[in-house]
């Protein structure tokens, strides 16, 4: 894809949060009865969770802003894929061993070197019996409802899985966690997910309560996503205003701090019935990724818009171990297209550059990578020239749609 540097501006509305999405899907699928799932835009790996769950025994209908969902019924031994989509894989793991004796799982892409260890080890702790401890893998022997320990600082989906699972046992379960938790408000989305689905979790002392009760069926309408919102949020603090729509101002999402961060860079913000960005000033940012890691390739395009400093992404670990390593990916990235970067074990230092040359970038198959240097194309000197433009299919297929809407030129 060959994208010219234009400036954007204008109006788009935020897609359906794909992290809500997952969540809703599932409490509704373990559910009796029949929910109603309102999203109007989806994605591959909400296609993933959907695949799955009907592998599983759900019955999905799909409309054009919704999808019905008639609880699991359950059958034969089952054959998942979860394709590339790494929330669908660790929160269907615990769930599906608590439903079925005996299962199949594949994956696709990076996700068989992704991690999977510490969640692996709970469930041989309680019932759940590996021939392999890396994707593809069967599973034998139920998940069994128990006192559970878990590092609470390598992926925040063991734990939302666990929880999801255990509220669909015979008896009630414990989840203490035995580090600090990172990526909180991802567990606090699936916390408040299953409770508007009826079910029952409490916290104290480090430790997740999961009652049995079971989910109930309800209507649930699925907000706007803020982590695919920051790529065009950012293009208001780079080009002309932009304004979102449907995005959730009291969001437990954590990428709605993207607000604060464009905040901090200097541009200005307007919350109301909309989101409203448009450039002023252009400042060094300082940003801990520990609970916003997915903005790190799109923050890194925006600090080289400065002339002069650097800025500094910390705490970025994790990134590593994404659709691409997305700590060199990102680096990459920025080199690419005239940009200058220090990458380092754990964060990045981007340098101000008043701006990007343009160049060739591989988005590694990596949706955030691709959307990132669509968006450089504001700032950059020359055109771009992006190889793996379609791994947008991940959580934004409509990604280049609004990219053109709001004056982006790209050729195929």
């Amino acid at each position: 894809m060959k994208i010219s540097s234009k400036i954007l501006e204008g109006e788009v509305k935020a897609v359906p949060s794909k992290s809500y999405a997952h969540r809703a899907l599932i409490c509704a699928a373990l559910a009796q009865g029949v929910s109603t799932i309102y999203f109007d835009k989806t994605s591959e790996d909400i296609e993933a969770t959907i695949s799955c769950l009907e592998e599983l025994g759900a019955s999905v209908k799909r409309y054009l802003n919704r999808v019905e969902i008639r609880g699991i019924n359950l059958g034969e031994f089952p054959k998942i894929n979860v394709r590339e989509s790494g929330s669908t894989f660790r929160f269907l793991l615990p769930v599906s061993t608590v439903l079925y004796e005996s299962i199949e799982f594949i994956g696709e892409g990076r996700l068989p070197d992704r991690p999977i260890a510490e969640l692996i080890e709970v469930l041989k702790a309680n019932g759940v019996e590996f021939d392999r401890d890396r994707l593809p893998f069967r599973t034998h022997g139920k998940f069994k409802a128990g006192k559970y320990e878990l590092v609470g600082n390598v992926s925040s989906q063991y734990i939302s899985g666990i929880l999801m699972a255990a509220s669909i046992m015979n008896e009630k379960s414990e989840l203490k966690l035995t580090s600090s938790l990172e990526s909180k408000n991802y567990v606090d989305m699936t916390l408040q997910v299953m409770k508007e689905f009826g079910a029952k979790v409490s916290f104290k002392d480090d430790a997740y309560k999961i009652l049995p009760t079971g989910y109930k069926s309800r209507e649930y309408r699925v907000e706007g996503d803020w982590s695919n919102a920051a790529f065009f949020l950012v293009a208001g603090a780079l080009g002309g205003k932009i304004s979102m729509s449907d995005l959730n101002a009291e969001s437990l999402q954590g990428d709605r701090k993207i607000l604060d961060i464009l905040r901090d860079f200097g541009a200005e913000v307007e919350m109301g019935n909309r989101v409203t960005i448009e450039p002023k000033f252009r400042k060094n940012i300082e940003v801990d990724l520990k609970d916003v890691p997915d903005l790190l390739p799109i923050l890194s395009v925006l600090a080289t818009s400065v002339d002069g400093g650097v800025s500094k992404f910390y705490n970025g670990g994790r990134l590593r171990l994404k659709e691409s390593d997305r700590l060199s990916s990102t680096a990459e990235m920025i080199r690419n297209l005239g940009g200058k970067v220090e990458e380092r074990e754990s964060e990045l230092l981007v340098y101000g550059t008043n701006g990007l040359s343009g160049g060739e970038v591989d988005s590694y198959n990596d949706h955030r990578i691709a959307m990132a240097s669509s968006i450089a194309s504001i700032i950059s000197g020359g055109e771009i020239y992006l190889s793996g433009a379609s791994a947008v299919n991940k959580s934004y297929p409509k990604f280049y749609e609004d990219f053109k809407k709001l004056g982006g030129k790209y050729e195929l």
